[in-house]
């Protein structure tokens, strides 16, 4: 019995030797592979820095609340520039707006060895940013596809980088008294909406490859302007709870002509070229001048009004307006040339047919006689006192007369009367030269005055 109860009690010690040894593999095992995977420790150590400089952090007050100002440094990224709506003067353009300052509460040089710290895009909830906004906006909004487009770091010695990605539609008042042949200075300005310049100062910020601090994309195109050059200042604007420092990023853009030669300037061109066909047609065709004046002239306006249908309705006079209206006159002229040449021959055709006076009154000598043989008749000899009151009451009528016929028509050659020409369709002829000298003159005087002021 005691040999078997022996041999029991070595088969456990055996079994628990087994189990022990077994145990202690398995926490060797686990202790080298948590020790081997150091991430954990990196999870847990960046998660301690987060709750410490969090602990007793409050947002609500600036960094260096007591002593100078908090230089916040900016630069962005355009990354692309919307077309320009001149009914609504504004403009449409999405940036990376881009801040930099620091904060010695939020160093962590102390706690870790670490250069960089990259947090989510919800801790800036939970520290002091500043209070940038944008003057002149009419809309903006933050990109939230896939995720929120912020990006926020760290470095240790609490300097912060602070990106966001924005889509703003700020106002742009344009000047269009040279439109088309304008150039539009658009402008993006920012500033700090509750801090002072005692408390808040913004600087542009020089990037590290010695570029603007406004880098532009260069895939940015425009439909109808191009991109000349982008200048920055910074400006101090006062108001009456005191002064806030502002940047401000200025967009020279110059338009593109070559849409308007296609749809208004070529046109109407063409409008007035067809315009003097009539100078062609022979002044007796009147329908046909007639419908070709009237044809041209409709059309000249339905081209003006789609013309100024995409512009604001501005009080002064555009350069396109100029262009286009003197584009009206001369057709409308060359209506008024075929109304002058009509009324001439009218006049022409009138005068051949009017009888001359000579030959309805006769001579003075043969009048005279006739109406003193006319008066003899109702003289009577027996009342002379009659007779002479008819005398004069028949001299007096005739004297009327011959006023009135004096006045009808005065003794006046037709060579002598101003709208004589002896050949109406010299002025057809004249026309033909006179109207593309004078139109081409325009011409060379608009382009050359608007080329140079483009430039």
């Amino acid at each position: 019995m005691l040999n078997k109860h022996e041999g029991f009690h070595s088969v456990l010690m055996v079994w628990a030797t087994l189990v022990v040894s077994s145990e202690q593999h398995t926490a060797n095992i686990s202790s080298s592979f948590f020790s081997d995977n150091r991430p954990f420790k990196a999870y847990a150590n960046s998660t301690k820095i987060v709750e410490t400089l969090l602990k007793h952090y409050d947002k609500r007050i600036r960094p260096g609340v007591k002593g100078s100002p908090v230089e916040v440094r900016v630069d962005m990224y355009v990354a692309n520039i919307w077309a320009m709506e001149e009914v609504k003067m504004e403009f449409t353009i999405d940036i990376y707006l881009r801040q930099y300052w620091r904060d010695e509460r939020l160093a962590f040089g102390h706690l870790t060895s670490d250069p960089l710290l990259t947090l989510s895009s919800n801790i800036n909830k939970q520290i002091w940013v500043p209070s940038t906004y944008f003057l002149k906006t009419k809309k903006a909004y933050f990109h939230d596809v896939t995720t929120e487009n912020y990006l926020l770091q760290i470095r240790p010695n609490g300097s912060i980088f602070y990106s966001i990605r924005l889509t703003i539609t700020a106002s742009c008042t344009l000047d269009l008294r040279r439109f088309p042949h304008d150039t539009q200075l658009c402008t993006l300005a920012l500033e700090s909406y509750g801090y002072q310049t005692t408390d808040v100062w913004y600087a542009w910020n020089p990037r590290d490859d010695n570029t603007s601090a406004i880098f532009v994309n260069n895939e940015v195109e425009l439909p109808q302007f191009e991109l000349v050059k982008v200048e920055k200042e910074a400006v101090i604007n006062k108001y009456n709870i005191g002064n806030h420092s502002s940047l401000v990023a200025m967009f020279k853009m110059k338009r593109r002509i070559g849409y308007f030669l296609i749809d208004t300037y070529v046109p109407s061109t063409i409008i007035v070229i067809i315009s003097w066909i009539s100078f062609w047609i022979n002044p007796d065709t009147a329908p046909a001048r007639v419908a070709l004046g009237i044809t041209t002239v409709l059309t000249m306006t339905t081209l003006i009004s789609s013309a100024r249908a995409s512009l604001p309705k501005v009080s002064y006079v555009k350069a396109i307006d100029w262009y286009l209206l003197l584009c009206l006159i001369f057709v409308f002229g060359s209506i008024l040339e075929y109304t002058f040449i009509a009324f001439m021959i009218n006049v022409r055709n009138k005068s051949k047919r009017k009888p001359s006076v000579d030959s309805e009154w006769g001579d003075g000598s043969k009048k005279q006689e006739e109406r003193t043989e006319f008066l003899s008749l109702f003289t009577p000899k027996c009342s002379p006192r009659r007779g002479n009151a008819l005398k004069r009451v028949f001299s007096q009528a005739e004297t009327d007369s011959l006023g009135v016929e004096s006045k009808t028509f005065p003794e006046k050659t037709e060579r002598e009367k101003w709208y004589f020409i002896s050949n109406p369709h010299t002025i057809d002829r004249c026309s033909r030269i006179g109207f593309p000298l004078t139109f081409f003159a325009f011409n060379c005087i608009y382009w050359l005055v608007h080329s140079k002021g483009s430039t």
